[in-house]
């Protein structure tokens, strides 16, 4: 296995305070072999463990940080933990440590990016459809501003509107619950089933929370499934991470 190919990493220039630094891994690199073809690092994808945990090591020297990122073991739930060195189960993970990354992994659903925009204290957050209508984001809030804080957010990579299919239970599930909500779905052409924007669903939970600097990244995981896994597009594949941390 060699160094992955850090230049192929998204390193988006929101910057909402300047010790605020991120990035995102891609697939591009020989971790793995097919179905995982690239620099998988999700554990619970079937692939060889030792591999994994190889390029997760080889994460860390990428970004150069004190210490490895915080990982989790993700499970589309409502949980958010503070990094303390552990791997817990949970779908969302902060600190106000310097020099330690927060990631999570994904293959289609969400990546959300927190920081207080003082420089405090950033997060990591996993939003699949069931963890942004369960609660996700308003739990991540809540832990990085349980004082009001000010917070600006990063939505990273995603299958796009175009590409996600859902049934009537999800466009019910956000328009019975969220106003506007509608506005984030698209008529199928299959009856009974919608098209959804997962940025947009993400926004309309976080304005209310006093999330409004918000910025999104235009990449589609199945659109660009050269640089991305996708789940929805190649079933048993990898995940890739989005990860922050304070300088």
């Amino acid at each position: 296995m060699t160094a992955p190919d850090t230049g192929a990493w998204l390193r988006p220039a929101w910057q909402p305070h300047p010790r605020v630094r991120l990035a995102v891994t891609t697939r591009t690199g020989d971790c793995s072999p097919p179905p995982w073809q690239g620099f998988n690092l999700g554990l619970n994808t079937g692939d060889d463990p030792e591999r994994v945990h190889a390029a997760r090591q080889k994460v860390h020297t990428g970004l150069a940080t004190a210490r490895g990122p915080a990982w989790l073991q993700q499970v589309h739930g409502t949980r958010v933990v503070q990094a303390d060195g552990s791997e817990p189960e949970a779908d969302g993970v902060w600190t106000a440590q310097s020099g330690l990354p927060c990631g999570v992994l994904t293959a289609d659903c969400l990546p959300v990016l927190l920081a207080r925009t003082d420089g405090t204290a950033v997060g990591a957050f996993h939003a699949g459809w069931r963890g942004l209508q369960a609660g996700i984001l308003d739990a991540a809030v809540e832990a990085l501003a349980p004082e009001g804080e000010p917070l600006a957010a990063w939505l990273g990579p995603r299958i796009c509107r175009h590409c996600y299919q859902v049934g009537e239970e999800v466009y019910r599930a956000f328009t019975d619950t969220y106003p506007g909500a509608e506005n984030a779905f698209d008529p199928d052409a299959e009856p009974g089933h919608w098209r959804a924007d997962l940025h947009h669903l993400a926004e309309l939970v976080m304005r209310p929370l006093g999330v409004v600097d918000i910025e999104r990244d235009p990449h589609c995981t199945v659109c660009h499934n050269h640089l991305f896994y996708s789940h929805r597009k190649e079933g048993r594949t990898g995940r890739f991470a989005s990860l922050i941390w304070l300088a």
